[in-house]
Parts: C-alpha cells; structure tokens; sequence
C-alpha cells in the first residue's frame, strides 16, 4: 500500500501545475521578505495608470544599480510566472467553452 501513495505522490509533484504553482508562491513569500510591499502599493496608487509601466521599469532598474539583484530577479520571476498562470487559466476556460458549445 506504501507504493501505491508513494507512485500517487510522485504523479503529483510532477506535474507541471505542482511545480508553477510552488515557484509561484516561493517567489511571492521571497518578494514580501525583500521588499515593503505597503510602501510599493502606496506609491503605485499615487501614480496615474499612464505612467505605471514606466515606473515600474526605473523601479527595476534602480534595483540593478543599486545592487539588488536577488529582488529583481524575484520580481521578474513572479512576473513571469503570474503571467504564465494566467496564460494558462485563459487556455482552460476557453477549452471548457468550446466544450460547452459543443
């Protein structure tokens, strides 16, 4: 029966939702330890929504310069991997409405 939990378990941990979803949430628990995510937040909403991109962009690169680079490398990773999620969950729920449609 132990083989039987153990081949279960491995089939879940290798699966590619398994694994975005822990790098995922990894990222996201390394991003709140490096950075003040309030003070973040505060200043995004001071800005207008024109010029989010382009604070964004000299955020980052302010990092880089600064000599924070494990930050932003974890902002590009959750980036990337938020995106990626959604990418993902727009994929499923069009194959589901095609399937409805059916």
């Amino acid at each position: 029966m132990r083989r039987v939990w153990y081949s279960y378990l491995i089939s879940l941990v290798t699966q590619g939702s398994f694994v975005h979803g822990f790098l995922l949430g990894g990222s996201v628990a390394l991003f709140g330890r490096l950075t003040h995510v309030a003070a973040i937040t505060g200043n995004l909403l001071q800005l207008p929504l024109s010029s989010v991109p382009n604070y964004a962009w000299h955020a980052l690169s302010a990092a880089l310069s600064g000599g924070e680079v494990l930050t932003a490398l974890v902002t590009i990773l959750l980036v990337g991997l938020s995106v990626s999620a959604l990418v993902r969950l727009l994929v499923v729920i069009n194959h589901h409405r095609h399937e409805m449609a059916v």
